[in-house]
């Protein structure tokens, strides 16, 4: 046989090969196993959605009679008048300067933190669109009864005292139905406190009754997170310690989870060194709720805590029967830039009920005598009642244990106190 036959055979066989080949791979299915058959998008951590209008509620809303102060006895009762508010039409919106600090009103409504005025139309209903809204910000809101105009006056002060916007309820029924509660039926009777800043307090007097809760709680996979938080889940690698619990990390992220598996802290180190501006308020908080909207994260009840535009800083505080749960494990924070960078969040949900027991919480004069004898009063920044969260992993059980907080001016922490601890 020639040559260039051979060579003419070999050149067929090895074209035949590729095509083989070539059709083999067009119709090869790869048998990979991924982390998980779902796409990011498609993670839920099976909470609720929520909106800034969902999360952001007062602390407090004091009706004032007769320089007497009243109070909702039950948050939740507070929560929903607040809806009704939030319904109520307002016309005529202006600005103006404060000319008397010391003009009485009819209702106070305080927020946990200042928000800034471009929230304003988020949380209020506006007869128009498209307000003109200053810069300033605000962290109450005050509500006066005209009695001659039969309206609603509203009041949106700064928090430097300087500024104003002032708006009108028109609705008659809207009237009737504030008018209703300051006839005090259904209302608890407040103490003042003044704190260090000379800023007025108020506690409810008499005995307070509330439920010392005891829940079965389900743990929150964090694998479900990390397809949520890293944008290649492939990638990402993990590492135990014995001491410090399970990380997951990235050449630039890394989400650590505690070792009593009761909360994550991610970081993505990359994104700090990026370009780092302040967002605007409605820009932040729509960045945060997007975000934990895509997988249902409102995995308990949160409300809004803080909001620094400077560091560009979103912190939900936990709640409880309308009541705010303190401790590390009820904050759930993020810090964004052009991306998220730092997230840190609970990983547990809480489910049945085991036992609950009724508890009677020490009277307002107990505890305002109890802070005299022990504490200085100008270091006291805000007194509240809520639910101290304790997590017993090993039980499978958490325990919301109501109690009396204070927050101190220095460091801002939330202290339960319990003047019959002392007690021999």
């Amino acid at each position: 046989m020639k040559l260039e036959t051979i060579k003419s055979f070999i050149l067929i066989f090895l074209i035949g090969t590729s095509l083989l080949l070539t059709f083999g791979m067009w119709n090869y299915k790869p048998s990979v196993e991924l982390l998980s058959d779902a796409k990011p998008e498609d993670f839920s951590l099976n909470g609720t959605e929520e909106s800034i209008r969902t999360l952001i509620e007062p602390r407090q809303i004091v009706f004032q009679v007769l320089n007497q102060h009243y109070g909702f006895k039950n948050p939740v009762e507070q929560s929903d008048f607040f809806k009704e508010i939030q319904q109520w039409e307002l016309y005529n919106f202006e600005l103006e300067k404060i000319e008397d600090n010391n003009r009485a009103h009819d209702v106070e409504i305080t927020f946990p933190t200042p928000l800034p005025m471009e929230l304003l139309d988020n949380i209020f209903t506006f007869q128009v669109n498209n307000l003109e809204l200053p810069i300033w910000s605000f962290d109450k809101v005050y509500l006066t009864l005209d009695k001659e105009l039969r309206v609603i006056r509203v009041e949106f002060p700064s928090i430097d005292g300087r500024d104003k916007a002032v708006a009108v309820i028109q609705d008659r029924k809207n009237y009737e139905q504030l008018a209703s509660y300051l006839e005090k039926q259904d209302l608890r009777k407040l103490s003042v406190f003044k704190n260090g800043n000379d800023r007025s307090i108020y506690i409810p007097e008499g005995p307070i009754k509330l439920t010392r809760q005891t829940k079965t709680f389900s743990k929150i996979n964090p694998n479900n997170l990390v397809d949520v938080l890293f944008s290649d889940p492939s990638i990402v690698r993990q590492s135990n310690y014995t001491n410090l619990g399970t990380t997951y990390f990235t050449d630039s992220s890394q989400m650590s989870v505690t070792q009593d598996e009761a909360r994550i802290e991610y970081i993505s180190p990359g994104s700090i060194n990026e370009n780092q501006e302040p967002l605007f308020a409605e820009d932040l908080l729509n960045k945060s709720i997007s975000d934990i909207n895509s997988y249902q994260g409102w995995t308990e009840t949160f409300k809004l805590m803080d909001i620094n535009t400077n560091e560009n800083v979103i912190r939900y505080q936990m709640y409880y029967s309308g009541y705010p749960v303190f401790s590390p494990l009820s904050i759930m924070e993020q810090r964004w830039g052009q991306r998220l960078i730092e997230y840190n969040r609970p990983l547990f949900r809480s489910n049945n009920s085991l036992s609950d027991n009724e508890v009677t919480l020490p009277s307002s004069d107990e505890i305002l005598d109890y802070l005299k004898q022990n504490y200085k009063l100008e270091d006291i920044n805000d007194i509240q009642i809520g639910y101290e969260l304790n997590y017993e992993k090993d039980e499978n059980i958490i325990v919301y244990e109501p109690s009396w907080f204070i927050q101190q001016q220095i460091n801002k922490e939330w202290i339960p106190i319990n003047p019959k601890e002392n007690e021999k």
